[in-house]
């Protein structure tokens, strides 16, 4: 009962942190209404997918809203096994000053690294300063190396937020630990 009551109170918990967060921005990518380019930019959406058509630097793409001091989340995707991909960074204009936050490329360290393995993986990235949103596909000689979706801006780090097919192995997980305590009262 108590294995119970903790992997209940462990899911809660998890639920309840992200609930929290205040949301300033979110972009599901269906549409790059709310970016803008500075010269040649080959970003483009497809099934609420970011990627970039051409090849190295392919052009950043700048949110056009300003945001300060908080937290960035989104899902990536980079090819298995390559050295290049996506990179995230806040700017001060398009272009301007701007800082590279995320990055999945040895060639061009940034402060958090990007896993390229062919996976969808969450992040939630902290920065600070006031500055555009600014994303790219760097380092690299392929296009579509770099996917990005569900992106969002609040004040506190998201954790992600479970497939349903996670919620259903949980439920049958508890379903099987309910069985086993009625057996095992009941003998």
């Amino acid at each position: 009962m108590k294995k119970y009551l903790l992997t209940l109170g462990l899911l809660v918990g998890a639920l309840g942190q992200s609930m929290a967060a205040t949301t300033y921005f979110t972009e599901n990518f269906d549409n790059l209404n709310a970016w803008t380019t500075k010269g040649d930019s080959s970003a483009m959406v497809s099934g609420n997918v970011l990627t970039f058509g051409r090849r190295n630097s392919a052009g950043d793409i700048f949110s056009l809203a300003t945001f300060s001091d908080g937290y960035v989340n989104f899902q990536y995707r980079g090819v298995a096994n390559v050295d290049g991909g996506g990179y995230f960074g806040i700017s001060q204009g398009f272009p301007g000053n701007h800082t590279w936050l995320a990055g999945s490329s040895s060639r061009y360290a940034t402060p958090f690294k990007l896993i390229n393995d062919g996976t969808w993986r969450s992040y939630s990235i902290q920065f600070s300063g006031t500055g555009h949103l600014m994303l790219e596909q760097f380092a690299n000689d392929t296009p579509g190396q770099a996917q990005f979706r569900g992106l969002s801006v609040t004040d506190v780090a998201v954790t992600a937020v479970p497939e349903p097919e996670s919620y259903a192995m949980l439920l049958a997980g508890l379903g099987l630990m309910g069985v086993a305590i009625k057996r095992k009262k009941s003998k």
